[in-house]
């Protein structure tokens, strides 16, 4: 089985002579988590190439070794070296807490591949992702609706769209509820283990006219792309590594030019779907006041990335340690009922699913 360093390598050819795949999908979104801020514009179009060019000039830092990799092929392949890339667009805005960012393929002069970015680091992004257990419509599924209008309203293309994790869920959203003289113009919509929806979306006139296009991917023991809800139905990839870290997608396993699929989810990603279940059945005032309570412990540390979190383990410990104990009685008490509920689903159903996953 081959990767997608593997991939590139191997399919150095442009998209006139190998048409683009599940794998181009993968590729692309994994590219919407660099940060182009101060070296791309929406207005900018440039070669994938000359952007790396441009990146190495400015000095810019990749944490994910993965990603930084992944784009080094990509300005070295004639797959990809020579696209266009552009319609940048990165937004962190802690007042309504949203963290979005996207960025355009020009794949031929009539097709173009959107890719949205997922959850990056930040504790906003991560606060936005809280938001989602009981927030009909979050502001980066408003943005991103925002975003796929201005770029289809600037290029008179067909579009595919895509992402993963959150820009999977953003790339479906989008797709669905921008205006219908753009909608009628894509073509594909990839969610790439992206959480689902609540009823009210998926059940919706607009959802429903856009399900044919959508296709969702999750790893074998899926934890992310199984909240909420999903209409349409999903392809099981292989992975190399193990429960949550499967949502990683450089770890999805690549047969030729696409996926090593699977007939369905494994049983640990049913039991870990049924405990966080528990938390999306929370009353949603409960639900928003349990995540402001976690976010508000983890600010008080003045840590603003989950990078700087796990830099200095024991220290930040302790720091939210800290931060647990200047929370009022009421606070303690409401925060520590909540815990106490999602451990006794998770005993319940650790007794329902064990002897099925021992078996596995």
């Amino acid at each position: 089985m081959s990767s997608i360093f593997n991939y590139i390598i191997k399919y150095n050819v442009d998209f006139d002579e190998k048409s683009f795949n599940e794998v181009d999908n993968l590729i692309m979104s994994c590219f919407s988590y660099i940060n182009f801020d101060g070296i791309l514009s929406f207005k900018d179009k440039i070669t994938v190439k000359d952007l790396y060019r441009k990146f190495l000039d400015n000095n810019i830092k990749v944490r994910n070794k993965n990603i930084y990799k992944l784009f080094q092929l990509m300005a070295c392949s004639n797959r990809y070296s020579s696209l266009l890339v552009g319609n940048y667009e990165s937004i962190l805005d802690k007042s309504i807490e949203k963290q979005f960012a996207a960025i355009t393929f020009f794949l031929k002069k009539d097709l173009v591949y959107i890719s949205y970015r997922g959850t990056d680091d930040s504790l906003i992004g991560i606060k936005e992702d809280f938001n989602m257990t009981y927030m009909l419509k979050i502001p980066s599924q408003r943005e991103s609706v925002k975003y796929i209008e201005k770029v289809l309203k600037n290029n008179d293309c067909l579009a595919i769209v895509g992402g993963h994790s959150k820009g999977g869920n953003l790339a479906i959203y989008a797709s669905s509820f921008c205006k219908a003289k753009y909608r009628n113009r894509i073509i594909k919509i990839y969610n790439n283990d992206g959480p689902g929806f609540f009823s009210k979306i998926i059940n919706s006139r607009k959802y429903n006219e856009s399900l044919f296009k959508m296709i969702t991917f999750v790893p074998e023991t899926s934890i992310i792309g199984m909240l909420l809800n999903h209409k349409e139905e999903f392809i099981v990839v292989k992975s190399n590594k193990k429960l949550i870290m499967q949502h990683d997608l450089f770890s999805w396993k690549i047969y030729d030019d696409g996926f090593e699929k699977l007939k369905m989810v494994n049983k640990k990603s049913q039991f870990i779907n049924d405990v966080m279940s528990t938390i999306v059945l929370i009353p949603k005032k409960d639900k928003k006041k349990f995540f402001d309570i976690i976010y508000q412990i983890l600010i008080s540390t003045n840590i603003k990335t989950m990078e700087e979190l796990s830099r200095e383990k024991v220290k930040n410990i302790k720091l939210i340690i800290n931060g647990y104990k200047n929370l009022n009685d009421e606070e303690k008490k409401f925060f520590i009922s909540i815990w106490k509920e999602i451990i006794r689903v998770g005993k319940y159903n650790i007794k329902k699913y064990l002897p099925k996953i021992k078996n596995k």
